[in-house]
């Protein structure tokens, strides 16, 4: 259900929050043994809906998210007796006694906090043939269509969980595509916020330029009131925002006379190519124009520097951000720094490495952040200058109104003897390293199984993003 749905059982008497929360419990116990997409259950879930009920009685209406059950991807932090995890057998003593920020905000909302979901083990950036959704804590995590395909990641647990509805709002993060792309993989809304308009305090990191986190729905406008809840300033994360703009409401922009640019298609398959264009056509014949468009031969040298650049400043990050967390976590954890972390996976190869290895942990704990710290920051500067540049390039050249993409295509079979296979995917990196808003939307189905659109903000046009999302999601739901 909805959460308008799911409020106006609550007003007119047909189900109270400690009910609806015992359904979803029972459904978790159900399903997930097969899916393995929630972590663990958070003991206090019927306590805190029977706390919301007897509010209700007294007339109390407790926020915009009263009542609603929420999921939490297990590298955000929430106070209570559950470990905060990352996914690593490393973490089981991480029981922090505190809130992440955006968890904080979502109780003062009236949401309930159901569980920890699984993820792919410390955000998918161990090493280059990991498995998304798998974590050593967690198993593996099928794909809510098909639980022998990917889920993609490395936010898994969460997709598949609000795709299974096993809640109807879960929380993921994303570095680079670890929302948008398990959102499209199981046929579910996500969004990948602008960079300031999320707290990342309380969340485990991976890199700082990038991290943020995300609301993943089963309707857009649930996404949008989540992340309306979660987002604002934090003074102790320095890059967020006073006031963002995330929606107009009121607004509607009507697709008639939009000018869409669409994407390079060649790095999909046919099939999806196929159901794309279908829903180009859809678009012009609600009177949008679309418009082919490709990034000039500079714009394009630059972006091969970004990517490379991408790399060198997430293992960077990595080894400074996560050791940073590591070194606060409490006495009892069992890693309180990379190189920790690192000798205590390979102390335990047929529980934490059975699969595939750490190289990108080993790659990062080799840097001498000291010495390359002017290379970083240069490095650091350039890179987002350049997404930035290149995203507003597209939209300068061609006067659009949305860049618009496939988020990917069916989800490949899980294999754990090669990693991933991605087979063709929406650009991530663009919009994670300039910081622009991300959103993905069900497009349909290539045999059977889920494929996204993706949505791809001009930088500072957030509000203007989330309208025309919501118009083409309305045109798209009219599709064959």
């Amino acid at each position: 259900m909805k959460i308008d749905e799911i409020h106006q059982k609550y007003r007119q008497g047909d189900t109270t929050a400690a009910a609806l929360t015992q359904s979803y419990i029972d459904r978790i116990h159900r399903l997930n043994p097969e899916f393995k997409a929630v972590l663990k259950l958070e003991p206090t879930a019927l306590e805190q809906a029977q706390k919301i009920d007897l509010s209700f009685s007294k007339g109390v209406w407790r926020g915009p998210l009263h009542g609603i059950p929420v999921l939490i991807k297990d590298n955000i932090e929430t106070k209570g007796t559950l470990p905060t995890t990352a996914g690593s057998l490393a973490l089981v003593d991480n029981i922090t006694g505190k809130d992440a920020i955006v968890v904080a905000k979502l109780r003062r909302a009236g949401a309930i906090i159901l569980g920890k979901t699984n993820l792919s083990e410390w955000a998918n950036f161990r090493d280059p043939k990991s498995s998304s959704g798998w974590s050593a804590l967690g198993g593996e995590t099928g794909n809510a269509h098909d639980a022998a395909r990917t889920p993609s990641g490395s936010s898994s647990g969460s997709a598949v969980a609000v795709a299974l509805k096993l809640a109807p709002i879960a929380l993921g993060t994303e570095t680079d595509g670890s929302i948008i792309s398990p959102a499209a993989s199981n046929g579910i809304y996500g969004i990948k916020p602008s960079r300031g308009v999320v707290s990342r305090t309380g969340v485990i990191p991976l890199a700082e330029s990038q991290d943020t986190v995300g609301p993943m729905a089963q309707s857009l406008s649930d996404a949008m009131k989540v992340l309306d809840v979660i987002s604002g300033s934090d003074p102790k994360d320095n890059v967020t925002i006073r006031k963002p703009k995330i929606s107009q409401s009121g607004r509607p922009i009507p697709v008639k006379g939009l000018r869409i640019g669409t994407m390079d298609l060649a790095g999909f398959c046919a099939p999806t190519r196929m159901l794309f264009e279908r829903r180009l056509t859809q678009l012009e014949n609600a009177g949008g124009v679309i418009i082919p468009v490709q990034h000039s031969p500079k714009i394009q040298k630059q972006i091969e520097h970004m990517r490379r650049s991408e790399f060198f400043i997430l293992l960077y990050e990595l080894k400074r951000d996560l050791g940073r967390y590591l070194s606060k976590t409490p006495t009892k954890v069992a890693a309180r720094s990379l190189a920790q972390l690192i000798a205590f996976n390979a102390a335990r190869p047929s529980q934490e490495m059975p699969y595939f290895q750490q190289g990108f942990f080993e790659q990062s704990q080799a840097l001498d952040i000291q010495n390359l710290k002017p290379k970083y920051q240069k490095l650091r500067k350039d890179y987002r200058a350049q997404a930035k540049a290149a995203i507003e390039a597209l939209y300068q050249t061609h006067q659009l109104d949305i860049l618009i993409t496939p988020s990917n295509v069916p989800p490949a079979k899980i294999d754990h003897v090669n990693g991933d296979t991605r087979g063709g995917s929406a650009d991530t990196s663009l919009p994670a390293i300039a910081g622009s808003t991300h959103i993905t939307l069900p497009m349909g189905r290539v045999r059977g199984l889920p494929v996204g659109l993706s949505l791809i903000a001009n930088i500072g046009y957030d509000a203007k993003a989330f309208c025309i999302a919501e118009a083409i999601d309305a045109l798209l739901a009219q599709a064959d």
